[in-house]
């Protein structure tokens, strides 16, 4: 460990040689900006935090190593259907059974934020990082070519694809081989559409799938994510993941002009996929279009937890709650620390700064919905991917609410 004065003792703590692992999903800049986190907390805790990356089938490898009786000491937790499912049959450790009082974190967040962690009421992870997913990518340059303003409606978002159709441009690039893409543009539709209170009640165990308010989500979406609008027709986005997604707007070579997700896709987009990407000429974000009725933001976030006692994992979470840590984290450009400590110049780029304030500022902000269903429940992603190949919605969401309903009821 290091042998700077800081919080931990400068490396000397109670915990100084002990070795933990520590696993999660990410890889690519998002995994480097993460070790850059570990790197902190075991220099200034003295334990020595060895990162697991598991990019296949995450949930279903975190979830055979705990049947296993082999679980990596932390993980980040794959959704909160999990975090529910793995408190119960107690996989994982309170918060306050490593020795740390929740009461004393509360401070540390925004309010309501720790309660993401939260099962019945007791706090058992720890949210360390969260990205706007309101933000939707494109290239000014190809908007002032085109003759095209930001959107601030859904219908002028309309207009704007339309407008960049009738140019001869493809407007929109879309990853939907990665189906949690279209839970996303779904999920910013119907909170928008439908309002706050709706989006609650729908991904509760109160919520009715069948309702019309769900399937005019799903119209607007597929009236946008169509044919003549992606790059590659439907059949191309289906076969499309992600990250290939946003290098067809942001490559050196763009086939389109948007590219809706979250906030990482900033830092993946300039770390990963094209690092001659300019701020505010070759990449930029606006707000997802309102419809009418205000603009709330819905946020993915990623908790943590701990699932041994060994000597280690305590002082490494405690880090992770720190603004050393947050500070760190934001320094990467690849994600929104959740700690409220963390300065916004802490925020090396001026995106990552935009979507700080975003998050900070927003009028109603809710957690990603699909993130919230039943760990054994239907596929949200799957019933959207067979939507955007045409399949009969009232009959797949008929399905869907008769699987989900199911998937509460067993939790």
């Amino acid at each position: 460990g290091g042998t700077s004065p800081s919080p931990g003792g400068g490396g000397q703590g109670p915990a100084a040689g002990a070795k933990i692992t520590v696993s999660s999903l990410w890889g690519g800049s998002e995994q480097e900006a993460f070790e850059e986190v570990l790197g902190h907390c075991s220099e200034t805790t003295g334990v020595n935090a060895t990162y697991e990356s598991v990019r296949q089938d995450y949930a279903t490898a975190l979830q055979t190593r705990i049947s296993g009786g082999n679980p990596p000491d932390v993980a980040i937790i794959p959704g909160i259907g999990f975090l529910r499912r793995f408190a119960q049959d107690e996989s994982i450790t309170k918060i306050g059974d490593l020795g740390i009082d929740p009461a004393s974190l509360e401070g540390n967040y925004p309010p309501g934020l720790l309660d993401v962690g939260k099962v019945d009421g007791e706090l058992y992870a720890i949210p360390v990082k969260y990205n706007s997913k309101s933000t939707v990518w494109y290239r000014p340059d190809m908007f002032e070519k085109l003759g095209v303003e930001v959107p601030q409606t859904w219908d002028e978002f309309k207009q704007v694809i339309n407008t960049i159709k009738g140019k001869g441009e493809t407007p929109l690039g879309l990853g939907a081989k990665d189906s949690w893409t279209l839970t996303d543009w779904f999920e910013s539709i119907y909170i928008r559409q439908a309002g706050p209170d709706s989006y609650d009640r729908l991904f509760s165990a109160e919520g009715d799938w069948t309702d019309p308010t769900v399937s005019a989500a799903i119209n607007e979406m597929t009236s946008v994510l169509n044919n003549e609008n992606v790059v590659g027709g439907i059949q191309g986005a289906l076969g499309t993941e992600f990250v290939t997604g946003i290098g067809q707007v942001f490559s050196a070579n763009p086939k389109a002009v948007i590219y809706y997700e979250g906030g990482f896709v900033g830092g993946i987009a300039t770390g990963q996929v094209n690092k001659q990407l300019k701020p505010g000429e070759t990449i930029d974000f606006f707000a997802f279009p309102s419809f009418g009725q205000g603009n709330p933001v819905t946020y993915g976030g990623d908790v943590i937890a701990a699932l041994t006692t060994r000597p280690g994992v305590k002082e490494f979470i405690q880090c992770m709650t720190t603004p050393e840590a947050g500070t760190v984290w934001a320094g990467t450009g690849a994600a929104i620390s959740t700690v409220k400590a963390v300065a916004t110049d802490a925020y090396k780029s001026e995106l990552a700064q935009r979507e700080a304030q975003q998050l900070a500022e927003a009028e109603a902000v809710r957690f990603d919905g699909s993130d919230l269903l039943p760990a054994g429940g239907p596929d949200l992603g799957a019933l959207l991917q067979s939507a955007l190949r045409g399949e009969d919605v009232n009959a797949l969401l008929t399905q869907f609410q008769q699987q989900v309903k199911t998937a509460w009821e067993n939790e």
